[in-house]
C-alpha cells in the first residue's frame, strides 16, 4: 500500500454557477442582510470562486443607494457603483435579486471603456435615438 498524496488547495473561477436552484451570472445583483443591524444591502457579483470542497463564493461590488432609492425594494436605476470587496462571500449568505449586465452600474464618464470587449450573451444592447438604416439594396450591391 502507498500513502495517498496530501490534498492541495485548488480554486476554480467561473463566469456562472448554479447554486440551490438559482443560476447566477457575473453582473447579477444580490442582497445581503447584516447580522448586526438587520438591514438589507445590495451588491453586484464580479466573479465566482469554488474551492476543493465545492464551497462556492462570490466577489462583490457594493451598490450605494441614492436619495431616490426606495426603502422596501431594489430599483437598479437609483443605485450607484460602490467599493469593491477584497474577500469573497459565501453563496449561502447571498440572496438573488435580479440579473443585470456586468457594466450596468459603471460610470458613463469613466476614462476607461465601459462597452464590453466581447458580446455578453443574453442581453440586448441598444441606444435611444435615431439610428442610420442601411437598405437591403445597398447591402446586396456592396457584397457583390
Amino acid at each position: 500500500p502507498i500513502k495517498a498524496p496530501e490534498s492541495v488547495s485548488t480554486i476554480i473561477t467561473a463566469e456562472s454557477i448554479f447554486y440551490k436552484g438559482v443560476y447566477y451570472q457575473i453582473g447579477d445583483v444580490v442582497s445581503v442582510v447584516d447580522e448586526q443591524d438587520g438591514k438589507t444591502y445590495y451588491a453586484q457579483i464580479r466573479g465566482f470562486i469554488q474551492d476543493q470542497y465545492c464551497e462556492k463564493s462570490a466577489a462583490l461590488t457594493w451598490l450605494i443607494p441614492t436619495q431616490a432609492s426606495p426603502k422596501d425594494c431594489f430599483d437598479a436605476a437609483s443605485y450607484i457603483i460602490g467599493p469593491e470587496e477584497d474577500l469573497p462571500r459565501k453563496m449561502e449568505y447571498l440572496e438573488f435579486v435580479c440579473h443585470a449586465p456586468s457594466e450596468y452600474f459603471k460610470s458613463r464618464s469613466s476614462p476607461f471603456p465601459t462597452v464590453p470587449t466581447r458580446p455578453e450573451k443574453g442581453y440586448i444592447w441598444t441606444h435611444v435615438g435615431p439610428t442610420p438604416a442601411i437598405s437591403i439594396k445597398e447591402t446586396v450591391t456592396n457584397n457583390l
